[in-house]
Formats: structure tokens, sequence, C-alpha cells
């Protein structure tokens, strides 16, 4: 029986060849073909073939590559390799994302990576360890969901590069991966083992398919150890493009300052006026508007020359009243931090942060508490 190539992963050609180095030192044949995503990109991206009969060997070798699991040691971050990294599934949503975070990538003088993962019938449905019929039409299958994904994935970049400018995006060094994997664990992997600065992912909101980033954009953010900003689909063009209106929404939390310096940081060089909003309860005892003064005064001898200002706002429905204050004041970008909890906790109280993923056309900007 004639042996068949598959592809395993598509890179840019630089972390393709440090990858067919690694499999050939393990005797597995690699061979590379190269795919042009669009004429004029940084660096061309191949594609990383091997032997049908080798995937059980390689696929270890390629995830300790590029990350195998959400949670692994950490390493030193490398600062050359500083990026932003963009999940992306072809939608409206996916757009609006790629199109922030060439903006935010742009500010901050890092490259911007866009990951797509599918699923490959072939390494996803049968154990490495069992023993299985040569069947010609998973094969078929296989090699069709690998040519959909690149032919998605070229046609995406290319209206990408279109429509924010080729200038623009090449100041990004857009770099480009496809692999085979489930989206919810491959860019948690992925962005903790490359220490990215920043998650920026599109979300439908609660009716969004499994399999789409709306449907996992509460699990990264949950599990993300870095900043992940979560762009609705009804999000205002002009919103992608600039923003300076930046709410962050408080209950107090020592973790608060930790968050809100993360935020100077990442969002400084858009000039932002950022807004601390705390929703009281009507008829409170006083304790709230003591406490944002205090966080009032805190902010103003760390940023002395950043413009900011602390409201207390009184609800009794925390996302009515958030939503209120965010037509009146023209927020941009909200922000809060989120905490890790069991899944009991998650199904019967959810999070601010998960509520205002399903119901808000405002980026989200979460960090991990």
């Amino acid at each position: 029986m004639e042996e068949n190539l598959i592809t395993i992963v598509t890179l840019p050609f630089s972390k393709a060849q440090i990858l067919k180095m690694r499999l050939e030192t393990e005797k597995v044949e690699c061979i590379l073909e190269e795919f042009n995503l669009i004429d004029g990109a940084t660096g061309s991206s191949v594609r990383v073939k091997i032997l049908e009969k080798d995937i059980e060997q390689a696929i270890p070798i390629l995830e300790d590559m590029l990350g195998a699991k959400p949670f692994i040691e950490e390493t030193k971050a490398d600062k050359k390799e500083r990026h932003i990294l963009v999940p992306v599934d072809f939608s409206v949503q996916s757009e609006k994302a790629c199109k922030i975070a060439v903006n935010i990538a742009g500010k901050l003088n890092v490259k911007l990576i866009l990951i797509h993962c599918y699923i490959n019938p072939l390494i996803h449905s049968i154990p490495f360890s069992d023993i299985y019929a040569y069947d010609s039409s998973l094969l078929a299958r296989m090699e069709y969901s690998e040519e959909n994904a690149n032919n998605d994935f070229q046609g995406f970049v290319t209206k990408m590069a279109r429509e924010i400018g080729q200038e623009k995006w090449k100041s990004v060094s857009p770099e480009f991966i496809i692999k085979s994997g489930y989206p919810e664990d491959d860019i948690l992997a992925f962005a903790q083992k490359h220490h990215s600065q920043l998650i920026v992912m599109g979300s439908s909101g609660k009716n969004a398919p499994y399999g789409t980033l709306g449907s996992i954009a509460t699990d990264i953010m949950y599990n993300a150890t870095m900043p992940v900003l979560i762009v609705p689909e009804d999000t205002p063009e002009e919103i992608l493009g600039n923003f300076t209106g930046v709410l962050y929404a408080t209950n107090f939390d020592e973790k608060d300052f930790v968050s809100l310096d993360k935020l100077m940081l990442l969002l400084k060089p858009f000039n932002i006026k950022l807004k601390c909003v705390h929703v009281g309860q009507p008829h409170g005892d006083g304790w709230d508007m003591a406490r944002l003064e205090g966080m009032k005064d805190v902010l103003r001898e760390k940023y002395r020359n950043f413009e900011f200002q602390c409201h207390l706002i009184v609800g009794r429905d925390i996302l009515e009243s958030i939503e209120k204050y965010i037509r009146e004041e023209k927020i941009d970008i909200i922000s809060l931090t989120t905490h890790k909890r069991n899944m009991i906790t998650r199904l019967f109280n959810p999070s601010l942060a998960k509520r205002m993923i399903f119901h808000s056309k405002t980026p989200l900007l979460v960090f991990h508490g």
C-alpha cells in the first residue's frame, strides 16, 4: 500500500524549519511545502508534511513546540517574540477582532499571530495505540479538512490586508498558524507557552454553535493567565480603529490595582480616558462611596499625568446599570477582573464578565484575578 503524506501544521518558515529539525532528529521524515497566504507577507508560510505512519511519533513533538495543555510549566519569556494572539474562525467577529488587534499591536510595536484550528478526522478520531483498517474515505475527509482550512485562511488574510491596508498590515509582521486540534485547548496552550501579551478573539454571543470562537470565549476568559479582549459581532466599526473611553468595573477587589497596572501598560499608547465604576445598591450606607474616594486618591497619586474618573452608579441590576452608563458616557471598551470558579458556581451564579459577553456590543477586556 502506498504511504501517504499528511499535513500536520502550517507555520511561518522559520518555525517550520525548527520543527523539521526536531522531527528529523527523531527519525521522522518531514517535507516542507511552501504556502503563500498573501503576496508580500512577512515571511512565507509552509505546510509541514509527514508520512501517515509517523503521526503517533510526530504529534508529541509538535505539541511540545506549540503547547500541549492549557496548564503547563512556565518558562522564561523571549522578548523577541512579544506578540498578540488572534484566534480566527473566518467569521465577521473574527474580522473585527483582527482589525482591533492590528491597531493595538501597531501601538505596542509587537507582532501579530493568527491561529486557526480545525478537526483532523484521522488524528482526532483514532487513538494512537489502536490498530485500525486503512480507510480511503477517512483520508479523503482529512485532505478536505486541511485544504478547506487553508483556502479559508488565505481568503481571510487577503481580505484583512486589503481592508486594513498593506502598509499597516505589514507593520505588525503577521504570522500564521494553521493546525489540527481543539481551539479551546490549543489557544490557551500556545498563549501560555509563548507568553502572549494579549489574546484578542471574537464572540457571537450565547447562540453561537459549538466549535466557533463565540462558543469558547468564556472558557478562554476563565482560564487564560494573560489579558483577553473579547470583541462582539455587533461592535461598531469605528471603535476598532480608535478608542479612548475605557470603563473599569470594580467591586473593590484586592486585585483591582494589579489589573489596572496591566490595563494602563496595555492601552496607554491610545491616550485613554479611564473611568472606574462601581454599582451600588439603592439606599446604601455610604461605605461604597468612601471606598471609591479612597480608590480615586490612590490612582491620582500613582498616575499623576493620566486622565481618569471614579463614579458610583446606583442600581439594583449591575449589567443594566453599566450598559446605561456605557451609552451615556460613550464607553468604547469595558474592562474588569474575573476569577476562576468551579463549574457549579459558573452555572448557578454567572459572573459579570460572562453576562457582558452575551449581552454587550462593547469589547470586553478581561484580566484574571
